[in-house]
């Protein structure tokens, strides 16, 4: 993967400009660091699918979503794939709007059209202009997005961490709850705990996700729905797209296409 450096636009401290637009178009990067930056950043995946990680968790952006991050707040940001990538640098008066927690958005047709609109505009609008108002409804939309589940909570614990670094690098792990618990000398009890306590899901609930966030990342690669599902550890398709359907309402398929559309 190519290392890029973060955006210096994201340090530009201007009330006066409530929105900084900026768009970029990468192939198999990563920025080279954990980073932050005053303004808030509104990450938009016009084409592609981009993963966030935090010090919160992961979050798993796919064209059509996008992911908020309130100013200040560490972040890398790691592009598979083709990507385009439309950013939004909210001034931190303005962020105050928006949430104060890391989350992931679906983003409605309306705001899709003001964020191209917006890229369009760039960064030379001035106060009381149409462009600057146009800023103002884009903030006023954000506030009113659907929170999307493609977030995948991480933990300071270290067994915790552990058990979850082991499902990340391989999803389709199959041990019990039980034997996860006796790998880190745990009883099931305090494990099943320990997960509601530290990242409100049940271990089965984190680990589906975690299958989730890679079987979507296969999926924009182009591989197929068997494919995915028997390298899971699925017995058969059907099983592993009732367990998507679950969570994101949709068909694998009819989720990719829906968000290429």
């Amino acid at each position: 993967m190519t290392s890029i450096p973060p955006a210096s636009i994201g340090h530009i401290i201007d009330s006066q400009k409530p929105v900084l637009p900026y768009w970029k178009q990468v192939n198999d990067a990563f920025c080279s660091e954990s980073h932050s930056h005053p303004r808030g950043q509104f990450i938009f995946a016009i084409k592609g699918i981009t993963r966030v990680v935090t010090k919160q968790g992961i979050y798993l952006v796919p064209t059509q979503q996008a992911f908020w991050c309130p100013p200040n707040h560490d972040h890398t940001l790691i592009f598979p794939g083709k990507v385009d990538i439309a950013n939004l640098f909210i001034d931190p008066q303005w962020a105050k709007l928006l949430p104060m927690e890391q989350q992931v958005f679906d983003v409605s047709p309306l705001l899709k059209e003001l964020i191209l609109k917006a890229i369009n505009i760039g960064e030379n609008y001035s106060p009381q202009s149409k462009e600057h108002r146009l800023m103002e409804v884009i903030l006023d939309e954000i506030q009113g997005l659907k929170v999307s589940p493609l977030s995948l909570p991480g933990t300071e614990h270290r067994k915790l961490q552990k058990i979850m670094s082991n499902i990340l690098e391989n999803p389709a792990n199959n041990k019990t709850v039980e034997q996860w618990a006796d790998s880190v000398h745990l009883s099931k009890r305090t494990l099943a705990r320990l997960f509601k306590q530290e990242v409100n899901m049940t271990f089965t609930e984190w680990r589906m996700h975690a299958r989730l966030f890679y079987a979507l990342e296969r999926l924009y690669e182009g591989d197929s729905v068997t494919t995915i599902s028997l390298d899971l550890g699925y017995n058969t398709p059907s099983s592993f797209i009732v367990a998507f359907r679950n969570i994101l309402g949709k068909s694998p398929l009819e989720y990719v296409s829906g968000s290429r559309a």
